[in-house]
């Protein structure tokens, strides 16, 4: 999304963040990583975190991949901002971590598809 922002000019902030502290501070798997550097998109740097309270105030959209995320999201968000959360995708994204890589690439082509159709309701 936030490589979508950037070639259209749009003006915003674009995080990601996890409903659980598992993997926070870490960087993205490697498989991730050279899928999206093969669509020229360079995520080394990334690292991840958990969902604050915060955000719930600071984004005007909190996306998310499942129905379970989805659950576990509107859980811990005010009765006031739920409208902000909305799925990526009618279906369920898999989280491909305990796949092979042409998953990731599967997963990759999911989301860019999720996140185009963001930027085409919200016409932008």
């Amino acid at each position: 999304m936030k490589e979508l922002f950037s070639e259209r000019a749009i003006q915003g902030i674009v995080d990601s963040a996890g409903v659980r502290d598992w993997n926070e501070g870490s960087g993205a798997d490697p498989r991730a990583v050279r899928v999206a550097g093969r669509a020229g998109i360079d995520i080394r740097a990334h690292r991840a975190r958990q969902i604050r309270p915060d955000d719930f105030r600071r984004f005007q959209l909190i996306v998310v991949v499942d129905s379970l995320v989805e659950r576990d999201v509107r859980g811990q968000a005010p009765p006031e901002v739920q409208q902000k959360i909305r799925r990526l995708a009618e279906a369920d994204l898999e989280d491909p971590y305990h796949r092979d890589e042409e998953f990731y690439t599967h997963t990759f082509a999911r989301i860019e598809e999720g996140c185009l159709k963001i930027l085409e309701d919200f016409h932008l």
